[in-house]
């Protein structure tokens, strides 16, 4: 029987590092803590420069005035900043419905409160023919839609296994008519809210 490692602790990203930059063939001492050496240095990297570069410009930009630590935690900031701006934006709703009607088979993105987010016109059509057996407009108006699984549970199935979609039974009723399928569930890139990605089955 194999004994379970203990999680690692975490590291302690407020640490003060000292590190020594030659800049312009002259060593400059400088302390940050961990976190913003971190952040610089994935800002080199991302940019292809060095870390020394990174100092130069700080240097260059105060002019000779102002404290140069603090430039580089700034600067360090507002890339952390910017990567968060730039994740939000990937992974907002309006991302979501891209990604639902990019799908050439019914799709549509479901909250926990079983409201729908999203769905693209296959899944429109599918209501249409399977539900209502007519081609009307506005077949989604009142649709309700559920798992044959707790929303939450199956959530949890998809964390479990992070980028493997998890198979699903469903319930479609609207205006009295309903449908019952199967479909692959994935779980959306959202940050705030667990909304689950359904794309339903033959």
């Amino acid at each position: 029987m194999s004994e379970t490692r203990p999680p690692a602790p975490e590291e302690d990203m407020s640490t003060l590092r000292f590190r020594v930059v030659t800049v312009d063939g002259q060593r400059r001492g400088i302390k940050l803590e961990e976190i913003y050496w971190r952040s610089l240095g994935e800002l080199a990297a991302r940019q292809g420069r060095r870390l020394a570069d990174i100092v130069a410009a700080c240097e260059r930009e105060l002019e000779g005035e102002g404290n140069l630590t603090a430039r580089l935690r700034y600067v360090a900031t507002r890339h952390l900043r910017d990567r968060l701006e730039a994740a939000k934006t990937r992974s907002s709703l309006a991302a979501v419905g891209s990604q639902v009607r990019a799908s050439p088979s019914p799709a549509f993105a479901l909250t926990g409160s079983k409201h729908i987010v999203a769905y693209n016109p296959a899944f429109l059509a599918f209501v249409q023919t399977r539900v209502l057996g007519s081609q009307q407009p506005q077949a989604a108006h009142g649709l309700r839609l559920s798992f044959d699984v707790q929303f939450v549970d199956l959530v949890q199935r998809l964390k479990a296994a992070p980028g493997e979609p998890q198979p699903a039974g469903f319930t479609i009723g609207v205006q009295g008519q309903v449908t019952r399928g199967k479909l692959n569930a994935a779980l959306a890139p959202l940050a705030d809210q667990d909304v689950i990605i359904g794309f339903i089955l033959g």
